[in-house]
């Protein structure tokens, strides 16, 4: 075939530049341009494929080949272009922006190899001050982020990340991983250019540019004026570029952001502090409370521990008046407001069972940290007893709970539910911090809330296993409620991949023996001949295949699957995930022995350690996030919630037990709007609905070779059906999505979950943890 290439001008002759144009693996494109005749000179590139100009970049970042020519160093570029688009072209050139003038040699991307750049590096720009970002690099690595030119802020990539597989073209490695975000005086509402360099003042070839709002753009309009009517772009503009701060800043943040002053209230508090040591701390701060309508008490003891008859004894003689009870640990420093936060939520809810609020931590040298909670989390409770240490409650749901002799603190919040269970639990959460928490033993700790949460079960009526682990800020134990031997079926849809199929099959086959599971796998359009015949030759295992044609929609898959089978249980599974133990089924399907749980989801990793899956979160950049991917899998992530059981708005199909018949209540996965992704969260948030639970265990653990098998979204054929989809999660869930009850308002929304400080933060206001509500969304709309 002959092409016909249009005449065009002649390119404008700039004699003596020197340049350079190279590819990396990873699909960045670098180079440089200067002019020796004139050092100080700055040039705009533009990159083309196959004759088309693709991105535009300035040649103004550091460069050694430029540092060696008369000391002018900032005339490199770098820009990264998606792989699929290089695979699809021919030919990779550069020229100079509006003059023409080729940069460097073109590059044939049928026959020439890229190369390895030694230094890659990702840098993104999450939105407000924030940035994150990896470097190809095996140490841990120092560097520095220049803003315009000038130093502002030291950072250490230290952390870890995964990057490259098959499904990007580039080889599969960890590498190491940063998060930093530059000073506050840099959210003057003006476009800034940041780039980083080495401390040794090498330039990384990563570049990006921002802007930052003080109290984001809707509270800048508010301080203008005049602006109403733009409010509401405002408002979309912070939701999808969320601003925050860093967690270690959080001492200034509180004093910016305050908590709104509470209600007056009428009501009468009595107050016990449990314990003999730091008794007189709490006692001074009690003094120090903006509502002085209260009677303290406190009962000698050990930390932690409590006399039953001495509380009821207190309550009856010196507390006969008091409608509801604080309970705090001995040594708790509460806030000046804190019974006055705790007197008004009870009158806005009068029908709340208990109430208790974030708290504060203060490390050894002086600095303050939150401990920001989300709303009441009862897998979480029985796990780490985090609500434990300071809560209020109710006169008489307290007395029936003394009732049961409970002896610590543990034993008497739980004890509050031994007769309804998590779903009647109308226990509110405060965000923002009630009080300064003290430290105390955790080990010892672990075995009395080991001893509470199994008392408790057997109240309800559950025989399980409590086992001691070790925590960090909190005491953590691991439940293990009593197997039933219900019927299951591992559903793995796929398509070719034979060898993915294969390493996934072996690696579960103990756990399905150890749970006389059975496997369905639903072949899409398998067309190469090896895997062909490795299907063919699987029912001969015991494996069942439903063969599904058509394009990739994995709900319909799954939809198919779950009308196919009539076992009890569906475990969705990935082709690429592999098991690492032998007890992850067992272990989902003990969380399901609650009736109110709807689905399940595990600890995920990547093959090089790092977390792929630790639960999904909502709100981040006004769309959904996985938790805790800038963890290893041994850390114990935040307030050590990869240590503990805890609820999630939902987790990831990858691997997700759910209930058949729960699936098909809520009409299983919604395949016409959600074919490829968020299909797994809108089929929680509908169980969340409903009324059922989200568990997300990470006591069950397995490698997850993300998107080996189909791709990543980020691909560019396919990026448009993904903010398609997208748009569709945020038509029906709408501010669902900004309202996570797991997730604390004054955690950030941007990059990764509980990655720093929302600024501003959202909503405050008592919250339960309750169901959300969806919208009607019509086909077409």
């Amino acid at each position: 075939m002959t092409r016909v290439i249009p005449a065009r001008k002649l390119p404008i002759a700039e004699p003596g530049l020197v340049s350079r144009l190279a590819l990396g693996e990873d699909g960045t494109v670098s180079g440089f341009v200067f002019d020796p005749r004139a050092p100080e000179r700055r040039f705009t590139v533009d990159i083309l494929l196959d004759g088309l100009v693709l991105k535009t970049a300035h040649a103004d970042v550091f460069t050694p080949e430029c540092s060696q020519q008369d000391h002018s160093n900032t005339c490199g570029f770098a820009v990264a272009i998606d792989l699929d688009l290089l695979r699809s072209a021919r030919h990779l050139s550069a020229r100079l922006a509006n003059l023409g003038t080729p940069v460097g040699h073109p590059i044939d991307l049928e026959n020439a190899a890229p190369v390895r750049l030694g230094r890659s590096c990702k840098l993104r720009w999450l939105g407000g001050l924030h940035f994150q970002g990896w470097i190809d690099s095996e140490a841990a690595v120092t560097l520095e982020a220049i803003v315009d030119g000038e130093s502002a802020a030291q950072l250490r990539a230290a952390a870890w990340t995964h990057i490259g597989g098959e499904a990007e073209g580039v080889a599969s490695r960890n590498v190491r991983a940063f998060d930093f975000h530059v000073p506050q005086r840099f959210a003057d509402g003006r476009v800034h250019r940041i780039l980083l360099r080495r401390e040794d003042g090498e330039q990384i070839p990563a570049t990006a540019v921002f802007v930052a709002f003080p109290d984001g753009l809707t509270g800048m309009i508010d301080v203008i004026g005049g602006y109403d009517a733009e409010r509401l772009r405002g408002k979309l503009y912070d939701q999808l570029i969320p601003a925050s701060l860093p967690l270690h800043d959080y001492a200034d943040w509180r004093d910016r952001f305050p908590l709104p002053e509470p209600q007056p209230s009428s009501l009468r508090l009595a107050v016990v502090i449990a314990g003999s040591d730091g008794a007189q701390q709490t006692l001074s701060t009690l003094e120090t409370q903006s509502n002085q309508n209260w009677t303290a008490g406190a009962i000698d003891g050990q930390p932690l521990l409590i006399d039953s008859d001495a509380m009821l004894q207190f309550l009856h003689d010196a507390a006969s008046d008091a409608s509801h009870i604080v309970v705090a640990m001995a040594g708790v420093a509460l806030e000046r407001n804190a019974l006055a936060r705790i007197a008004a939520a009870f009158d806005a809810h009068q029908n709340a069972l208990a109430i208790y609020g974030d708290l504060d931590f203060l490390s050894d040298d002086g600095r303050l940290w939150p401990l920001a909670f989300p709303a009441f989390d009862y897998e979480r409770m029985l796990e780490q007893g985090y609500c434990a240490h300071l809560f209020a409650v109710r006169r008489d749901a307290l007395i029936a709970a003394l009732g049961a002799r409970p002896d610590t603190l543990y034993r008497l919040f739980n004890g509050l539910l031994d007769r309804t269970g998590p779903q009647q639990a109308d226990v509110l959460h405060l965000p923002g911090a009630l009080a300064t928490m003290p430290g105390f033993d955790r080990t010892k700790a672990g075995r009395l809330l080991s001893a509470a949460s199994q008392l408790h079960l057997r109240a309800r009526g559950i025989d399980a296993e409590v086992t001691d682990q070790r925590g960090n800020f909190f005491p953590a134990v691991r439940i293990r409620r009593p197997f039933a031997r219900q019927r299951t079926t591992v559903i793995i849809p796929t398509r070719d991949r034979v060898s993915l199929l294969r390493a996934c099959l072996d690696s579960i086959a103990p756990a399905i023996r150890r749970c006389r599971a059975d496997i369905l796998v639903v072949d899409n359009d398998s067309a190469h001949p090896e895997t062909i015949d490795f299907l063919a030759d699987l029912p001969r295992r015991g494996v069942r295949t439903l063969r599904i044609e058509g394009p990739f929609n994995f709900a319909r898959l799954n939809n198919r699957a779950a009308a196919q089978v009539d076992t009890d249980i569906l475990c969705l599974l990935n082709n690429d995930i592999e098991a690492s133990s032998d007890d992850w089924l067992e272990e989902m399907l003990t969380r399901l022995g609650e009736p109110d749980v709807g689905a399940v989801g595990a600890l995920l990793t990547l093959p090089g350690g790092v977390v792929q899956h630790g639960g999904v979160v909502l709100g981040m950049n006004f769309s959904v996030a996985h938790a805790c991917t800038d963890r290893v899998s041994d850390d114990p992530g935040f307030l050590d919630q990869l240590l503990v059981a805890h609820e999630c708005s939902a987790v990831t199909a990858a691997c997700l037990a759910t209930r058949r018949n729960d699936y098909l209540a809520v009409g299983g996965m919604d395949e016409n709007r959600f074919a490829v992704a968020f299909n797994d969260v809108d089929y929680c948030l509908r169980l969340r609905e409903a009324g059922k639970r989200i568990v997300f265990t990470p006591h069950a653990k397995l490698i997850h070779a993300e998107s080996a098998s189909r791709g990543n979204d980020n691909r560019a054929d396919r990026r448009d059906r993904f903010e398609h989809e997208l748009n569709l999660l945020r038509a029906r869930w709408g501010e669902v999505l900004n309202d996570d009850p797991a997730y604390n308002p004054q955690l950030s929304r941007d990059g990764i979950p509980y990655g720093g400080l929302a600024w501003p933060p959202g909503r405050r206001n008592a919250r339960y943890n309750s169901p959300p509500r969806g919208h009607d969304l019509p086909l077409g709309f």
